[in-house]
């Protein structure tokens, strides 16, 4: 009985494959599109900061709100990263059915 429940636990490698295809372009297209979409929302958060450091009363640029901001946003993007890793990872994990043992 022990080898026939390991053979049903290793015996992963028997079923399609498209799906291990699939979540791996899904990975190499989510890891090149990532640098475009980070540097994207560090150069929205610049121009942002920028246009009403531009319209406030104090001319002149402070370090401290940007390295705040790219800490918040690059935090945000790594936090997001890991929700996104563990949804996808409770969606394709196959359910434990119980056994009558």
């Amino acid at each position: 009985m022990p080898q026939a429940r390991d053979e049903v636990a290793n015996g992963r490698a028997d079923g399609p494959s498209g799906v291990g295809v699939a979540v791996a372009v899904i990975l190499v297209a989510f890891f090149a599109t990532f640098p475009f979409a980070l540097i994207s929302v560090l150069y929205l958060f610049v121009t942002i900061y920028a246009i009403v450091r531009a319209l406030g009363p104090e001319a002149g640029a402070n370090p401290v709100p940007i390295v705040v901001g790219f800490v918040l946003i690059t935090s945000a993007f790594v936090v997001l990263i890991g929700v996104t890793i563990h949804f996808v990872g409770r969606a394709i994990t196959p359910k434990r059915s119980r056994s009558a043992d």
